[in-house]
């Protein structure tokens, strides 16, 4: 629930939703298109496990393996959930987080690239701002499609339209124009797969050709790390959450006061942004 939680407040309306307790989407897939639904199974009940269920539209059926594939990254199933919680929950601020939310995963993203334009957008204003401006982008240069739930009607941009789109164009969904120029050149780099934004890829690498985009800073660069490449050690260390979690106001003293999370700062980060909220 938790999860779920931190995936709704994030939500990209037309492309995500999160509603009766189930995460659904849109899908873009090379030339498939589809739709697709998560939702928790399992319980106390003996010999029952706490698993996912995934439902994918039958035109998704010939890119099942990689939607799977994608799912397992959005929701971190590979993760060992009782060694990180053992580890993490030694930490005098996070142990009352993690006693409270044991075991949690670390979001990641289903595309890369959605990651990153939603990541870009919300730099320097609030998570609700960044999602109804990524809401505009998905209507303004996603493409439309159908599905069970009225809500969700587009796919998100891919890299190469919002790589053809003009500046002033992008800049028109509520964004100065150096924000817009950021997002195009990264939409190119992502298009001409210089950039790959893949679970696994090197993060030195795409940290520097991500900060090597005029706009795009180490914050940026360390949360695409974390979320969409699965890097379980990825720390944005200028996060003002994470500052404020930990009482501290510079980025070099919350590095030295998070050596003791390694390997999974990641994870530290996440249930730093819980305790804000309250779990």
């Amino acid at each position: 629930q938790t999860m779920l939680d931190f995936l709704a407040a994030r939500a990209i309306p037309g492309v995500e939703l999160v509603t009766e307790g189930a995460y659904v989407r849109t899908v873009r897939i090379g030339e498939h298109r589809g739709w697709l639904r998560v939702r928790p199974v399992g319980g106390k009940a003996k010999g029952v496990r706490h698993a996912l269920n995934l439902s994918i539209s039958e035109n998704l059926q010939p890119v099942a393996t990689t939607v799977i594939g994608r799912i397992k990254a959005l929701f971190d199933t590979r993760a060992d959930a009782a060694e990180i919680t053992d580890h993490l929950g030694r930490d005098p601020v996070l142990a009352t987080i993690v006693k409270k939310v044991p075991g949690m995963r670390l979001p990641g993203a289903f595309d890369g690239f959605e990651l990153l334009l939603r990541a870009i957008i919300g730099q320097q204003i609030s998570v609700a701002g960044a999602t109804t401006v990524a809401g505009r982008a998905a209507q303004r240069f996603g493409e439309v499609i159908q599905t069970p739930w009225p809500e969700l009607n587009r796919t998100n941009p891919t890299a190469d339209r919002l790589a053809r789109a003009r500046v002033g164009s992008i800049a028109q969904l509520g964004m100065p124009g150096k924000r817009a120029s950021s997002i195009k050149l990264a939409a190119t780099r992502v298009a001409s797969e210089e950039l790959r934004l893949v679970p696994g890829a090197d993060p030195e690498i795409v940290r520097a050709l991500l900060t090597s985009i005029p706009g795009i800073g180490d914050w940026t660069a360390a949360y695409v790390a974390m979320r969409g490449l699965g890097w379980p050690d990825a720390l944005p260390a200028a996060d003002l959450g994470i500052k404020k979690a930990l009482g501290l106001t510079k980025v070099k003293d919350v590095e030295a006061r998070t050596e003791t999370w390694r390997p999974w700062r990641a994870y530290g980060a996440i249930y730093c942004w819980l305790s804000l909220s309250g779990g």
